[in-house]
């Protein structure tokens, strides 16, 4: 067990510190002995503090509570094992107690705060005590910045759950909330005050204040960041602002989890923990997706890697669904690659590459929803065994959009009819998706039809 004595923590007479090499814990054997027989051992862990009673009880409650029930006049032992931060925020939280100057940074102060309430390091005891001096720098340097308050928060989280019970994950998250919507506003009247007169000055409002903070809410885990997203839509920050920073954090999370092990068994207890990861990632990021809409500022690109990694994961059907429903409604601003959805990765040999009943849905969405209408909670689209649909109601898309999405479904045959495991009977529903008007001519789909027939020959006389 790793021993930090009192000549550690205690100024020597000459009045140079005698804690040499106070970043790490060394065992009571290397430490010169102390002029001053220690009165008290505290346990954090594996590691064990030899040390004064006096300076520790004149600043912390906790401990001098405990040692009223202590006996042994001559030493007590006391266990602080549960301590936020452990032993190290333990030995700083006494270097304090010894008149040591502590520097509260960033990276300690979520650790020291926890500590000091722990501790019980409260005014009650001394002035300027610990709580209180996290307390400032809480106040003045950390919550009135988003950075500053994302890193914290980060810290937070090996903390709970005192961290949460001393309300300083809530405030955080308020803090950037609130600050980015501040940003935000500022923002926008920067841009009318300038008015965009020059191009330099264009490429400046280029710069959004997600460009800047965004992206470091990478560093926080699932839990947090939904959190933060939530508060931010609260408090109304701009939808494609949202939209930028759950791209970025999705593409951060699912990176690592995306790229599979070619040696890795399908089926087996890493392979089904890997897909369980990255289901948990996709159906949070759809949950946390701005509303609905034609005009959606979720990119089409996006929503379609959701949906690919969603099948590919067995998300739930909700999450699909709501994928599906997205990319219907946005289906004139998708390329082939957007609709070349694979099939889930534990297809047999026989199974179709494509997973063509998801297209069959996202194409009927698009036939049957008007512009207008981006909300219906008794949608029978939704209905996965409904396929009859009146595709000359008025609610039908315009017909530039249905002229633009035919030349899409034509590219989008012609690629499938490839698949020799794709049944005529699929083939024949996807072709027959559109109605008469949506082609002004059906080139694209004949070639589409000849295409499926020559690889159904092929591979007849190859057998």
């Amino acid at each position: 067990m790793g021993v930090v004595t009192v000549a550690e923590l205690k100024p020597s007479m000459s009045g140079k510190r005698s804690f040499r090499q106070s970043s790490s814990i060394r065992h009571a054997t290397e430490w010169p002995i102390s002029d001053v027989s220690s009165d008290l051992t505290i346990e954090v862990g594996a590691s064990s503090f030899a040390l004064h009673k006096f300076p520790l009880v004149s600043r912390s409650g906790r401990i001098k509570k405990l040692l009223v029930d202590t006996k042994d006049a001559k030493i007590s032992h006391i266990n602080l094992s549960s301590i936020p931060g452990g032993s190290e925020a333990f030995e700083l939280a006494a270097k304090f107690c010894y008149g040591i100057n502590v520097e509260i940074m960033l990276s300690n102060v979520a650790m020291l705060r926890c500590a000091s309430n722990f501790l019980e390091m409260t005014e009650e005891f001394a002035d300027k005590n610990l709580e209180a001096r996290t307390e400032a720098y809480l106040k003045d340097m950390v919550l009135p910045n988003i950075s500053s308050s994302i890193s914290v928060l980060h810290h937070c989280e090996s903390l709970l759950p005192i961290s949460e019970e001393i309300n300083l994950v809530n405030r955080l998250i308020n803090a950037i909330a609130n600050n980015a919507c501040k940003e935000q506003l500022t923002s926008g009247l920067l841009k009318l005050d300038h008015n965009f007169p020059s191009k330099a000055m264009s490429n400046v409002a280029q710069e959004t204040p997600s460009d800047w903070w965004g992206k470091s809410l990478a560093v926080l885990n699932l839990s947090f960041f939904q959190r933060v997203i939530l508060a931010v839509k609260s408090k109304g920050l701009n939808q494609d602002m949202i939209s930028k920073i759950l791209i970025n954090y999705t593409h951060d999370a699912l990176q690592g989890l995306a790229v599979r092990d070619p040696h890795l068994v399908k089926g087996s207890m890493f392979d089904l923990e890997l897909q369980r990861k990255q289901r948990v990632v996709v159906e949070a990021m759809v949950n946390l997706l701005p509303t609905q809409s034609r005009k959606s500022p979720v990119p089409m690109a996006f929503l379609s890697s959701l949906l690919k990694t969603a099948i590919a994961s067995s998300a739930s059907t909700s999450c699909k669904s709501d994928l599906e429903r997205r990319i219907g409604l946005q289906l004139d601003q998708a390329i082939l690659e957007d609709i070349l959805i694979p099939a889930n990765s534990h297809r047999n040999s026989h199974t179709a590459m494509y997973d063509t009943e998801s297209i069959l849905r996202i194409f009927s969405i698009f036939l049957n929803l008007d512009e207008d209408e981006e909300e219906d909670e008794e949608d029978p689209l939704r209905d996965e065994n409904d396929t009859a649909y009146d595709f000359d109601s008025p609610r039908s898309p315009k017909q530039s959009l249905i002229l633009k999405v035919s030349k899409l479904l034509d590219t989008y045959l012609a690629e499938v009819a490839l698949d020799t495991n794709l049944s005529p009977l699929k083939f024949i529903a996807l072709t027959e998706l559109l109605p008469d008007h949506a082609r002004v001519v059906s080139d694209g789909l004949y070639r589409a039809v000849d295409v499926f027939l020559k690889v159904r020959l092929s591979h007849e006389s190859i057998k």
